[in-house]
C-alpha cells in the first residue's frame, strides 16, 4: 500500500461517520417530540457529518503534498468552475439552514409556487403544492422541486415562521336601505366567535418577534370596514385566522353569518344591478336627446334608449 496512513485514515472516517449517523439517528427517534423537529435535527446531522468528513478525509490526503496551498487553490478552481451550480444550491442549503429562511413544515411562496415544505436536501427543496386550478389553499397533489441555489434570486414569503397566523378579509355587500349597524355588528359577532381561540396564541407569538424585530401595533380583533360602491354598501371584515384554514374559516364564517342574517327583514344583501327606463310605443329617434348609460362607467353612446 503506497499511502497507508492517508487510504486506511480516510476509510476510518468514512466508517465512523457511517456509526456517528446511525446513532444519532436512533438518538433524535426517541428525543424529537415532534415528526418536524426529527426531521430537522435529522437533516442538521446529515450536514455536520458530511462537512467533517470531508474537511477530515482532505486533512489526510493533503499532508502528504509538498505544496499543500497549491494544491488546495488548483483543486478548489477546477472544482468550483466544473460544479457551479451543484456548490451554489449546496451554498444555498447552508443559506436556508443558518439564515433560517424556511423549514419542512413550513408554508412557503417562492417564484409565484405556494407550498408546504416536505424535503429540504442538499441540492433542492420539495414542497408540496397548494393553489393553482384550486381556488383555495388547499393541496392540488403535485410536488415542486427547486434548486436550493434559488434562494439567491427570488425573495421567499414565509406563511408560518415565527407567526403561524395570517389575515383574511370577506365581505358582505347589503343594499342601500338595510340596516347597515345591524349587518356590522352580526359580521363581529360571528368573527369573534370564531377567532377568540386564537387570539391569545397569536398575542404570545407577536411577544416573542419582539424580541428579534421591531414590529407595529397590530390589531388581533376582527374589524369590519364600510366602503359605498355604486350598487351597494360593502362590508369588509378582516380577521386573523391560522394560516393553514383559510378556507375552513371562510366557510364557517359566511355559514354562520348567513343563518344569522335570515331573521332579519331589514338586511338584505346586495348584488350588481341595473335600473331600466322604457318607453311605450315607437322607439324615440335616435339623436342627442336620448343615450344609452353605462351603470358602471358613466360613459354614453346617443341612439338608444336611456339607462339609469
Amino acid at each position: 500500500m503506497q499511502y497507508p496512513v492517508a487510504t486506511i485514515g480516510t476509510l476510518a472516517t468514512i466508517a465512523i461517520a457511517f456509526i456517528v449517523d446511525r446513532i444519532g439517528a436512533a438518538i433524535i427517534r426517541r428525543r424529537a417530540p415532534t415528526d418536524q423537529q426529527r426531521y430537522g435535527w435529522r437533516g442538521n446531522l446529515a450536514i455536520l457529518i458530511a462537512l467533517l468528513t470531508a474537511l477530515i478525509t482532505m486533512f489526510f490526503w493533503a499532508r502528504l503534498l509538498e505544496y499543500k496551498g497549491t494544491f488546495f487553490g488548483l483543486i478548489g478552481a477546477g472544482f468550483a468552475l466544473a460544479m457551479r451550480d451543484p456548490l451554489l444550491s449546496v451554498a444555498g442549503r447552508l443559506s436556508i439552514w443558518a439564515g433560517h429562511m424556511y423549514r419542512v413544515g413550513d408554508r412557503i411562496e417562492f417564484n409565484g409556487m405556494i407550498g408546504d415544505v416536505v424535503s429540504i436536501g442538499f441540492f433542492y427543496t420539495r414542497m408540496l403544492e397548494i393553489g393553482k386550478w384550486i381556488p383555495a389553499d388547499q393541496a392540488t397533489g403535485r410536488l415542486v422541486q427547486f434548486p436550493n441555489a434559488s434562494v439567491y434570486q427570488s425573495p421567499i414569503f414565509n406563511y408560518t415562521q415565527n407567526f403561524s397566523f395570517i389575515w383574511d378579509e370577506i365581505q358582505l355587500p347589503v343594499t342601500y336601505s338595510s340596516n347597515v349597524l345591524s349587518a356590522t355588528e352580526i359580521l363581529v359577532a360571528v368573527g369573534e366567535e370564531y377567532t377568540q381561540k386564537f387570539v391569545e396564541p397569536a398575542q404570545s407569538e407577536i411577544q416573542k418577534m419582539r424580541s428579534s424585530f421591531l414590529l407595529p401595533d397590530l390589531t388581533l380583533k376582527p374589524v369590519v370596514y364600510t366602503r359605498v360602491t355604486s350598487n351597494y354598501v360593502e362590508l369588509t371584515m378582516r380577521y386573523l385566522v391560522d394560516a393553514r384554514h383559510r378556507r375552513d374559516a371562510n366557510s364557517w364564517i359566511y355559514w354562520h353569518m348567513l343563518q344569522r342574517l335570515q331573521p332579519h327583514d331589514d338586511i338584505t344583501i346586495g348584488s350588481g344591478t341595473m335600473n331600466v327606463t322604457l318607453f311605450e310605443g315607437e322607439v324615440p329617434p335616435s339623436g342627442p336627446e336620448t343615450t344609452t348609460v353605462n351603470a358602471d362607467s358613466g360613459n354614453s353612446a346617443p341612439g338608444r334608449p336611456s339607462f339609469a
